[in-house]
Parts: structure tokens; sequence; C-alpha cells
């Protein structure tokens, strides 16, 4: 699944961290206002998306140290510096690779089908 346009870093980072075009837009959507606090009525709105998708997504973002959630008050908040640096070359390709970006984030396996084939039998070749 390797993409030549894209950075192996960024390529790795929504490989491993982001699992819908949702999730993705609401990390640069709290990426690009890092000083505010958002809600998730504020983000579903911003995205124009249902405010159980925003739920979902911001969940997903926090559990993965990329925001943090302090009184249903969401705000970007990457565990490292490196994430941080990762994120930030993300928004770029973003803004210049849309396509190809989303389209890496639609073809991906879910977190769920990953936890799946973890239990399916396999027999040895």
């Amino acid at each position: 699944m390797s993409d030549p346009i894209l950075p192996d870093d960024v390529r790795d980072f929504i490989l491993g961290h982001i699992d819908s075009v949702a999730e993705l837009e609401a990390l640069l959507l709290l990426r690009n206002y890092a000083e505010q606090n958002w809600t998730i009525e504020a983000v579903a709105k911003r995205l124009y998306v249902s405010e159980a998708v925003a739920a979902e997504a911001l969940a997903r973002l926090a559990a993965d140290g990329l925001c943090i959630c302090s009184d249903e008050f969401y705000r970007y908040h990457p565990s490292n510096g490196e994430q941080g640096i990762t994120i930030d070359r993300l928004s770029e390709a973003y803004a210049q690779y849309l396509i190809p970006i989303t389209n890496l984030v639609h073809n991906k396996p879910s977190r769920i089908q990953k936890f799946a084939d973890a239990f399916r039998f396999r027999k040895d070749k």
C-alpha cells in the first residue's frame, strides 16, 4: 500500500492513527485552532457531520493521545513533539494531496477488522 507521493512518516501515521476522514479532519481542525476548546457539537457543525460521528472521532483521537478532553471540551495536544511534527506534515500533505490521502484512509483495514483478524485461525503453509 505504498504511495510514493506521501512521506513515509505521514503514511505510517495515517495507517496507525486515522480510521476515517472525519477523524482526520477533526484532528486537523483541532490542530489549526490549538488554543481553542471544542465541544462535540461545535466540531460536528464545523465538519458537517453528525454529533455521533464527531464524538467517535474525538474519542479515538483522545484515546490515541492526539487531543485531550476536559469537562467535555477537546483540545489539540499530541502526546509528544515528534507526533506534533508529523501532524504538521500531515496537514501540509492533506492540503496538497487530498485525494491520495482520503483514498488511503478509505482503503485501510479498520481497527475492528484488524482485531478480528488477530483471532482468525490460519493453517500453516
